[in-house]
């Protein structure tokens, strides 16, 4: 959903914040959900997202890392400079992923729109699958 500049959603997986957290950031499963990617989960690592069209190479570097609780990183391209953010919270049924994706600009709400549906199926359908074993490198 659209909150004001961000981009917010919310999504809770039966599996347990160490697993979701392996899905966000190990480069293998995380290609498999959103990007390819060279991704290393190490403040200041810079990396880059083949995004395909319409958004072209992302240039990411990572601002925060607390393992298995929040991910933070930087996202600079075509859709101009905004930041992403994942926190982890535990649940009596699982995991409860936040995401937000924000810093957009007026000039780019179009893309920010593009991203909000994009990201309700990368988490809801492509993540969830990644976590189950339904998706993998063949």
């Amino acid at each position: 959903m659209i909150q004001g500049q961000s981009v917010v959603h919310y999504v809770t997986y039966p599996q347990s914040p160490q697993r979701v957290w392996r899905a966000l950031v190990d480069p293998e499963e995380l290609a498999l959900w959103l990007m390819p990617n060279d991704f290393v989960p190490q403040v200041g690592w810079q990396f880059t997202l083949e995004g395909g069209e319409p958004f072209g190479r992302i240039q990411g570097e990572v601002l925060e890392v607390e393992p298995e609780r929040r991910l933070s990183c930087r996202w600079s391209g075509r859709l101009g400079d905004t930041v992403v953010t994942f926190e982890l919270t535990p649940t009596a049924e699982g995991t409860r992923l936040r995401l937000e994706h924000s810093g957009w600009s007026d000039d780019n709400q179009p893309h920010r729109d593009l991203f909000a549906g994009g990201w309700t199926r990368k988490l809801s359908d492509r993540l969830r699958r990644v976590l189950e074993g339904r998706l993998a490198h063949p």
